[in-house]
Order: C-alpha cells, then structure tokens, then sequence
C-alpha cells in the first residue's frame, strides 16, 4: 500500500492540476493518470507520486477533489441574502 504523505503545497499543486479536468478524469481510476500527465512538466516527483498511489488512496483523493469542485462553485456564486436579511429590506 503506497502512502500519500505530502505536505500541504503538494495537496493544492494537485487541486490546482484538477481544475481543469472534466468529470469524467475525476473517477478514482481515471484520476491518478489524469493528473499526473498535468503535474510531471512542472513537478515530475510529484506527478509519480500520484501515479503510485493505490486504489483506496485514489478513491479517496477522487473524493477530495469531487468535494473540493462543489465547495469551489459555491464559493464563485453571488450571494443570496439570508431571509432575516431580506426581511429587513425597505422597499
């Protein structure tokens, strides 16, 4: 079993590297290759490192991604105000 210990640059290299990756690159068997073919010009180590993990690592950095992609979009979208705030509105 490989084990993915990276430090924290290492992890946002990665999602960086996943934002442009459609949905379908984002399946736990898919996603390892996927990225590592985006990471190895700039970071060839990392992109190995990547690309060994195993299936229980790369299920649960698929995951990782899939939810960090939601919590993404719902950061890009205006805000709606709350309804107390909506209620305090003259007009």
């Amino acid at each position: 079993m490989s084990d993915l210990a990276t430090p924290l640059d290492d992890l946002l290299a990665v999602l960086r590297a996943s934002a442009a990756l459609g949905p379908s690159a984002l399946t736990p068997a898919r996603l390892p290759a996927a990225l590592a073919g985006r990471l190895s010009p700039a970071d060839s180590d990392l992109a190995a490192r990547v690309r060994a993990l195993d299936d229980w690592h790369a299920e649960a950095l698929a995951d990782f991604i899939a939810e960090a992609h939601v919590l993404a979009r719902a950061l890009s979208r205006p805000r709606r105000p709350a309804a107390a705030d909506a209620e305090t509105r003259a007009g």
